[in-house]
């Protein structure tokens, strides 16, 4: 039996790790859930990923891939609510609003809703970074321009964590597919809830902010 090469990981780790930082910019007084809830989830992601990348198991790569699912869900979930308690606090109570700690919230909201994103659609694309890296799933959910073009890629190309980055930083700026197309139904669905997301913090958040400083 053909022994599966394990994708690298190490760009994940990073993002991963940028997450976390983006959740220690967030003010207490915009969030429900606690920050040790992110915490956790951050640690699940990362013991997986860093065990895999050192003993290449096939066993931790199922392992793996179980326990992203579970904790980039939970982030999307924590980053949903800190954006609909920050906004029902801007809009409810307006007198309240502090500009300062408001502009680091709107700030971290957005960034980590990119960066969150990149994992998830770097971790479901074609069936994860091992089935694309082995050529094991036929069909992609996202049609990536150098796909299509075999003269001005390197054989064997497949996307990377920075594709991935591209994508969900294009996605949260211009609500809209700017260079890889999504295929799949999951992947549109996907798309939707992350330019809402972003939508929500630019347009009332992120204006009230400026407003306020003004």
């Amino acid at each position: 039996m053909e022994q599966r090469r394990a994708a690298p990981r190490f760009g994940a780790i990073v993002i991963v790790i940028a997450i976390i930082g983006t959740i220690a910019l967030l003010p207490e007084r915009y969030h429900i859930l606690p920050y040790w809830f992110a915490y956790v989830e951050s640690v699940v992601i990362l013991v997986p990923m860093v065990v895999v990348s050192l003993t290449k198991g096939r066993l931790w790569r199922r392992f793996e891939r179980v326990a992203e699912l579970v904790a980039i869900s939970g982030a999307l979930v924590f980053n949903a609510v800190n954006v609909l308690v920050t906004t029902y606090k801007v809009v409810e109570y307006p007198s309240t609003v502090d500009p300062v700690p408001l502009f680091y919230t709107s700030v971290a909201i957005w960034t980590g809703n990119v960066l969150i994103f990149t994992l998830m659609y770097w971790l479901i694309d074609g069936g994860g970074p091992d089935a694309r890296l082995n050529q094991s799933q036929t069909y992609p959910d996202f049609d990536f321009p150098a796909m299509d073009d075999e003269r001005h890629i390197a054989p064997g190309w497949q996307p990377g964590i920075i594709d991935y980055l591209f994508l969900a930083f294009t996605t949260s700026t211009a609500f809209s597919p700017t260079e890889a197309m999504p295929m799949t139904s999951r992947a549109k669905l996907l798309m939707i809830l992350q330019g809402s997301v972003s939508l929500i913090t630019i347009l009332i958040v992120a204006a009230r902010t400026i407003n306020t400083l003004k």
